[in-house]
């Protein structure tokens, strides 16, 4: 970083290098033992380089700068039999040696309009990215690489404009219109194989397949018409508006916006001409097909997924936050946050992987001593009942995903038995009907009817539910450079999770946490 570097007032370029490293390791056939065991390694390594020049002249603060990033995937992977012990290279969930080059240059300006009462800001931005696979990093199997070679690259320029207006000391209104641009990632563009979400395939390695989009990501989806292709990139125009007011004792900020987007990005169920079970896709053979052509694999019981440019959707939503400062020692304050996302065209939730949280809140109240030795705030955290779940997110492994009398039947013939949880009947034999499950008493029949009712398939959760957690954090301090901070939560020991979480959310749980400073 430099100071009065040239015509500029500073300039500084700085270089980020970031590694990840995870495994996954899956097996399919609902709990079969002898079911195929699939190892997915994954690492990946990211260069970055970043370098920006600022100047304040007369009224103006203007910005000048780009990055460039370098991002590059090592994937080998394998499948294990454990009846026979074999092992066989398969295809990664990404494949092998991907590389992703991403990068842009942009321009900034503030300009003051009118000094302590009106600031505009315009920005200009130059972006591109390259996402490449080739076949020649693939071993060969069979005689044949595992994956075809795979390109895109695309470039965007998106504008921003925004204002601020003062209409008092301390309290102003600001709106900003903005253009976004979305290349798709490795993720989007390489995945076959098991995720949150289900099975998903490629596009690249379906090509000449008849395949065609999904109506929906569930089971019952039929098909669309529209050829499985390459994805290309997103595209939206965001507007956000705000007031706010800031004083000594009063801190106010409410804002809102709308964000639209363009070729969205989903995930629906993948379609298949009839005859497509015995498929290879990744690791995975298809194992069935329903009359409307949707597939599965034994990795997953929801349908096969594939992810596409599929309609518009748009997201709004406010965030809001009010602190006051009752007296020199009480503090009382809260935020909230509501979002509403849907499909243009059906008005419905859009199968966007993630999902879109329930409305949410926090509360708290805090006392600080006069000597600001210590501190001790109560407070309480909550969100509302989300009912607006996508087909995506019902059959979301992570949210509880659809039980079919199929998955429920191999489970308590294959898991469950594995597990000793399965006790034979009256005629002292397995793999019959009088089959009972030990912790319940209940034959499969009466299981499928318990969980299912009537119906053929179902998801196990229709929404997720409402919570209100509470406790209690506080901090001392020892000297002027030591602190410790404690922090008591979910003192109700509440049961809860958000949407895509995978995961409850921790008992009651307590925090310790220590600063120095020097």
């Amino acid at each position: 970083e430099r100071f009065n570097a040239g015509p500029f007032d500073m300039f500084s370029v700085s270089y980020s290098y970031n590694a990840q490293r995870e495994e996954r390791v899956n097996q399919g056939g609902n709990g079969n033992p002898t079911g195929t065991i699939t190892h997915q390694y994954e690492r990946t390594v990211v260069h970055g380089g970043q370098a920006q020049a600022v100047k304040n002249w007369s009224r103006n603060n203007l910005a000048i700068g780009g990055e460039i990033y370098y991002d590059r995937v090592r994937t080998p992977s394998f499948v294990f039999n454990p009846a026979n012990g074999a092992v066989t290279l398969a295809r990664p969930r990404v494949p092998d040696k991907a590389t992703y080059k991403s990068g842009g240059v942009y321009v900034q300006d503030v300009l003051t309009v009118i000094p302590s009462r009106l600031r505009l800001i315009a920005a200009l931005r130059y972006g591109r990215a390259a996402y490449e696979s080739r076949a020649a990093n693939s071993p060969l199997v069979g005689g044949t690489p595992l994956w075809p070679n795979d390109s895109l690259s695309a470039n965007a320029v998106t504008p921003r404009v925004g204002a601020v207006l003062t209409l008092a000391e301390g309290l102003n209104i600001s709106g900003q219109v903005s253009r976004g641009f979305r290349t798709p990632h490795i993720t989007d563009l390489g995945t076959v194989g098991l995720t949150g979400n289900g099975f998903e395939a490629n596009a690249v390695d379906l090509d000449g397949k008849g395949a065609t989009i999904g109506s929906t990501a569930s089971s019952a989806a039929t098909s669309t018409g529209i050829p499985v292709a390459q994805l290309k990139p997103e595209t939206s125009w965001t507007y956000e508006g705000g007031i706010h007011l800031h004083r000594s004792r009063v801190d106010i900020d409410f804002n809102g916006f709308a964000n639209n987007i363009y070729d969205n990005i989903v995930l629906q169920s993948l379609i298949l001409p009839q005859g497509a079970v015995g498929l290879q896709l990744g690791d995975q053979r298809i194992s069935s097909q329903n009359a409307a052509g949707v597939v599965f694999v034994p990795a997953s019981t929801n349908p096969v997924l594939i992810r596409s440019n599929f309609g518009d959707s748009r997201i709004y939503g406010i965030e809001q936050k009010f602190d006051l400062r009752i007296s020199r020692n009480w503090t009382f304050g809260q935020n909230f946050t509501y979002l509403h996302a849907e499909d243009k065209l059906t008005k419905l939730p859009p199968t966007i992987e993630g999902g879109t949280p329930a409305p949410q809140g926090n509360l708290r109240v805090r006392y600080e001593s006069s000597n600001r030795r210590f501190w001790v705030e109560p407070y309480l955290y909550g969100a509302r009942k989300q009912d607006r779940l996508s087909t995506l997110d019902l059959d979301d492994r992570r949210t509880g995903a659809a039980r079919s009398r199929g998955a429920i039947a191999n489970f308590f013939n294959r898991g469950a038995f594995a597990r000793g949880l399965i006790a034979a009947g009256t005629d002292n034999r397995f793999g019959t009907a009088d089959d009972i499950l030990k912790p319940t008493g209940e034959t499969l029949a009466q299981v499928q009817n318990r969980v299912l009712g009537t119906a053929a398939s179902a998801p196990l959760y229709t929404y997720i539910p409402g919570f209100l957690t509470g406790g209690i954090r506080g901090g001392f301090r020892i000297g002027e450079d030591h602190e410790v901070i404690l922090d008591f939560s979910n003192l109700n020991d509440k049961n809860y999770r958000g949407i895509s979480w995978g995961t409850d959310a921790p008992g009651r749980s307590f925090g310790f946490r220590y600063n120095y400073r020097f």
